[in-house]
C-alpha cells in the first residue's frame, strides 16, 4: 500500500511539473474554464499526497507527531508486536498471542481478577487501563529516544513490525487473586498499598469483566462491570473519615470532652439531630439508647461516636479543615501512572470548602457524610498517611528508578497518636474482629449511609507490627455494617500477605 501511494505521488508530481512547465505555451483562452479546473485539481491532489507522505514517513521521526498520534488514536495498531504486562514478581498479566486474521489478539492469564488494572486491548473497543496508559511503552513507539525514532522510520519503510517493551507493575498477582476470590458475589473495591513508598499491590473492582470480550460488559448498566470502582467510584466515606478528623484534632492540640446523649446532637436549629448507630440499633430492638455520656477523643474514636465527632468538627477551625483536605488532594484527581498515551488516575473527590458559620455542613462532614464523596483509593491514602508516620507517598502502579518524595501532612508524634487510637479501635472497639495480635492491626470501620438501599460497608487498616507497613482498604457496596461486610475481607488479606511473605513480623514467624 505504501509503495502504491509513493507511485501515485510520483505520477501526480510529474503531471504537475509538466503542466507548469508547459503553461507558457497555453494561451489565455485555452487556460480558461475546464482545463484550468483540471490542472488545479491535479495540483491539489498532489499537495495532499505530499502532506500524507510527510506525515507517514518523515513524521514518524518527529517526537511530537508520534505522541499526538498515540494519544488521540484509541484503536490498536497492527504494526506493533506488543510488550507484556507483568506483576512485581514477573507473573504475566497480559501478553500478545496473534492469531491468523487477528493480529490484535491478547491473552490475559488472570482474566477477570486483574481486568480493571490491566484493562483491555481490542480492535473494536480500543484500549483501557494500563493497556492504554502504558501504550507508549508496550507499543515501542513512544518516540522518547533517537534509536526508537529511527526504528519507527525503518519499520514503516520495510513494513517490519515494531517491538514493544514490557511493563512491570507494582501489583502482586497472588494477593490480587486472593482479593478477587474474597469479593465473589459482592460489589465494591479493594486497595492494598505500601505506606512507605506508595506502591500499589492490589487494585480490585467488582463485579469484573472478561478482558478478552469487553463488548459483553458494555451494556450491563445494572452492575456497571466496566466501572473501575477503586479509582472512579465515588462514595460517602462514613466513619473512615474520622481518621482524618482525629489527625486534624491532634495536630491542633485538641482533645475536648463532649456530652454525647442518646438523643443526639443538633449543629443548628434547623438541622436534624446527628445520632450514634447504637440509637438506631436500640430503636429496632424496642429499647432506649442513653448515649455514651461525657467522653473524650479516645472513647469517641474507639466507639466511633457520631455525636462526639460532629461536635469535634465544630471545634476544629474551618481553615485548618480546608487545609488538610487540600493536602490530602481530596478535591483533585490523584494519578497512579501517566505517560504520553494516557494515565491511570482517580476521580476527584468532593469535599466542600467550609466556613466557620456553616455549622450543619461541618458537623456532617466530620462524620464522613453530607456532601462528601471519595474514592476507595482516597481512603487508602489517608490511612497510609497515619501508617507512614504522617507522610503521604503518592500511589504508584509502576515503580520508577527514583521514588518521588512523600509529603508530610501531620507530625510524626500526631501520627503515632492516631495510630494508637486505631489500634484501640481494633482491640476494644468496632474493629475487634480484625485483631491479629502478632500483626498489631490498626483500623477503622465505616458504615456509610447511601440513598436507595442499604448502607455501604468500609474497613481500612494496616499492620503496625509488620514490615513493610501495608494498608488494606475494603469497600462493599450495600454491605451494611463495616465490621460485618468489609472487615473479614481485610483481615483475610493481611493474613494472606503474611503467609506469602509480602509482610513479615520482625523476629517472628508467619502463622
Amino acid at each position: 500500500m505504501l509503495v502504491l501511494r509513493i507511485a501515485f505521488f510520483g505520477v501526480f508530481v510529474s503531471a504537475a511539473v509538466w503542466l507548469v512547465s508547459g503553461s507558457h505555451r497555453i494561451t489565455t483562452r485555452k487556460v480558461q474554464g475546464f482545463p484550468l479546473l483540471v490542472m488545479l485539481t491535479i495540483l491539489a491532489w498532489g499537495g495532499i499526497l505530499v502532506v500524507q507522505f510527510n506525515w507517514q514517513l518523515l513524521g514518524a521521526r518527529n517526537i511530537d507527531f508520534m505522541r499526538f498520534m498515540r494519544i488521540h488514536n484509541s484503536r490498536p495498531s497492527s504494526l506493533v508486536r506488543r510488550g507484556s504486562i507483568l506483576d512485581c514478581n514477573g507473573t504475566v498479566l497480559a501478553r500478545d498471542d496473534p492469531q491468523p486474521g487477528n493480529p490484535w489478539n491478547r491473552r490475559y492469564p488472570m482474566g477477570m481478577a486483574a481486568a480493571h488494572v490491566v484493562g483491555y486491548f481490542d480492535a473494536q473497543f480500543g484500549m483501557t487501563g494500563m493497556e492504554r496508559a502504558g501504550d507508549e511503552v508496550l507499543s515501542g513507539i513512544g518516540g522518547t529516544t533517537r534509536e526508537e525514532l529511527a526504528r519507527i522510520g525503518r519499520n514503516l519503510m520495510s513494513a517490519n513490525q515494531a517491538e514493544g517493551g514490557d511493563l512491570l507493575l507494582t501489583i502482586d498477582a497472588r494477593l490480587q487473586r486472593k482479593a478477587y476470590d474474597l469479593m465473589q458475589g459482592r460489589k465494591g473495591a479493594v486497595v492494598v498499598m505500601r505506606a512507605d513508598d506508595g506502591t500499589v499491590k492490589v487494585l480490585l473492582s467488582m463485579p469484573a469483566f472478561d478482558p478478552c470480550r469487553p463488548g459483553e460488559a458494555q451494556y450491563d448498566t445494572a452492575n456497571a462491570p466496566l466501572l473501575n470502582r477503586p479509582l472512579q467510584g465515588l462514595y460517602p466515606p462514613g466513619s473512615t473519615f474520622k481518621i482524618v478528623m482525629a489527625s486534624l484534632a491532634v495536630s491542633q492540640r485538641l482533645a475536648p470532652v463532649f456530652d454525647c446523649p442518646g438523643g443526639g446532637f443538633r449543629a443548628a436549629r434547623d438541622a436534624r439531630p446527628i445520632r450514634d448507630s447504637e440509637y438506631y440499633i436500640r430503636q429496632r430492638e424496642g429499647r432506649t439508647w442513653r448515649g455514651f455520656g461525657r467522653i473524650g477523643l479516645r472513647s469517641g474514636f474507639v466507639h466511633s461516636s457520631n455525636v462526639y465527632f460532629a461536635q469535634l468538627g465544630l471545634a476544629c477551625p474551618a481553615d485548618a479543615f480546608n487545609e488538610i483536605v487540600r493536602q490530602l488532594h481530596l478535591n483533585e484527581r490523584v494519578t497512579l501512572y501517566e505517560s504520553a498515551t494516557g494515565r491511570m488516575a482517580t476521580s476527584a473527590a468532593t469535599v466542600p470548602v467550609v466556613t466557620t458559620a456553616d455549622r450543619k455542613t461541618r458537623a456532617q462532614l466530620a462524620i464522613g457524610q453530607g456532601r462528601m464523596v471519595v474514592t476507595p483509593l482516597h481512603v487508602a491514602l489517608w490511612t497510609s498517611m497515619v501508617a507512614g508516620g504522617g507522610v503521604l507517598h503518592p500511589p504508584l502502579l509502576v515503580r520508577p528508578e527514583t521514588l518521588p518524595p512523600g509529603e508530610r501532612i501531620i507530625t510524626r508524634a500526631a501520627a503515632a497518636n492516631v495510630r494508637g487510637l486505631m489500634r484501640e479501635a481494633v482491640q476494644h472497639g468496632t474493629g475487634r474482629a480484625a485483631d491479629i495480635p502478632q500483626l498489631a492491626v490498626c483500623g477503622k470501620t465505616g458504615t456509610a449511609q447511601a440513598p436507595g438501599g442499604a448502607d455501604h460497608a468500609w474497613f481500612t487498616c494496616f499492620a503496625s507490627g509488620a514490615e513493610p507497613p501495608l494498608v488494606v482498604t475494603v469497600l462493599v457496596e450495600r454491605g451494611g455494617y463495616g465490621a460485618r461486610g468489609a472487615l473479614p475481607i481485610a483481615r483475610a488479606l493481611l493474613e494472606e500477605a503474611l503467609r506469602l511473605g509480602i509482610i513479615r513480623v520482625p523476629g517472628g514467624a508467619g502463622p
